[in-house]
């Protein structure tokens, strides 16, 4: 739970709770080691372990093999659920959810005026700890975890639950995270229909709950909706913008991917490869020598291509149905909140890299951690 909270609020302290994590599993004995022997025989490791040994393989034909490794490191996420403790334990899950209320906390004392470090305020938007699109799918799951905690719960727990939610809404609402809003109202209707109606009738009030908030900062969220369709339809003409840069981005992993269309230009091989006169390069700091890890073209089907070509591509996707299989399978507990993460994940995919940082890459695996069939 340490290691989930700590996710918006230090990527470092984070890292730490995980090799703890992984320690205290390694550590408990016999009957710990033989359930993580099966977790490795699932047919979802097998294609994640396909999945990441092709990426690996990939920095074998990169041009920049330590740009290469820095990306992969995000990979090692993949390891939680191997070691996440055994049994039906659900309060694990909502660690997260105490950490994105943790996270609206600081928000709200920052927009009072207080100065606290970590917490960045500039343009009317507030942002603790991370990154606005990463608080933003933090804040997504969290709201996703808050309805599988609801329905599970003891009446005395809904106030602290209603309490995490409202200050998960002010971080994300403050932040201005428009990939934020969007994973939100995928997610959340994805995961209510499969939850029954008292679940149901309490996310009503929480979208009630979220409309003063959102009342408060209509003008900056109007204000990047807005600024984001004019920067789409001006994309050739001010590709350096964020909604523009990430349309080049497109055209320039369709253009270094045909170069090598089955095995892809590597791990780090990205950015050598973009033609010097692409639109691209207009955010010339992610081409400078000193930018570590490798190019990130703000979707994860993008770099797949780009990078590992349509093998990789081809095993991205077995590896998202492989995710998707094992919350759907009949015995899995709390599917509402495993589909409702996949679909938080998938759109954070669609519009910068799912794989690209551990703490992006921990919601996937929070969404199949502990769900998987033992064999």
């Amino acid at each position: 739970m340490v290691f989930l909270a700590a996710l918006p609020i230090s990527t470092a302290f984070a890292n730490v709770m995980l090799l703890i994590l992984a320690l205290t599993a390694l550590l408990q004995g016999k009957s710990m080691r033989h359930t993580i022997v099966k977790r490795l025989q699932t047919k979802f490791a097998v294609v994640a372990v396909l999945f990441a040994a092709w990426n690996a393989l990939s920095l074998l034909w990169s041009q920049d093999v330590a740009a290469g490794i820095e990306g992969l490191k995000a990979q090692r996420l993949l390891l939680l659920p191997l070691f996440w403790p055994p049994g039906e334990s659900t309060n694990w899950r909502f660690g997260l959810l105490l950490g994105t209320a943790l996270a609206g906390a600081a928000s709200v004392l920052a927009s009072a005026g207080l100065v606290l470090p970590g917490v960045e305020v500039f343009d009317g938007r507030v942002v603790p700890f991370q990154h606005p699109i990463v608080l933003g799918v933090l804040c997504a799951a969290g709201l996703v975890l808050a309805l599988d905690a609801w329905s599970i719960c003891s009446p005395r727990y809904r106030l602290t639950i209603a309490a995490a939610v409202v200050l998960t809404l002010f971080a994300l609402l403050l932040s201005g995270s428009r990939t934020g809003l969007l994973a939100t109202l995928t997610a959340l209707p994805i995961s209510l229909v499969m939850l029954h109606r008292r679940v149901r009738i309490a996310a009503l009030a929480g979208i009630a709950l979220a409309v003063p908030i959102g009342l408060w900062q209509h003008d900056i969220l109007e204000d990047r909706w807005s600024d984001a369709w004019q920067e789409l339809g001006q994309w050739r003409e001010s590709p350096e913008s964020s909604v523009g840069w990430r349309v080049a981005a497109l055209d320039a992993a369709w253009r270094v991917g045909i170069q090598r269309p089955w095995v892809g230009q590597g791990y780090g091989g990205v950015r050598s490869a973009v033609p010097v006169d692409h639109p691209v390069r207009a955010q010339s700091e992610r081409f400078s020598s000193e930018h570590e890890g490798p190019l990130n073209l703000h979707n994860s089907w993008a770099n797949a291509f780009a990078r590992t070509g349509v093998v990789g591509v081809l095993l991205l996707m077995g590896f998202c149905g492989g995710a998707a299989s094992v919350i759907l399978r009949p015995e899995s507990i709390h599917q509402s909140s495993g589909l409702g993460l996949l679909a938080v994940w998938g759109v954070l995919g669609l519009f910068d890299a799912g794989l690209g940082t551990g703490v992006t890459l921990a919601i996937l695996a929070l969404a199949v951690a502990g769900r998987e069939r033992l064999k």
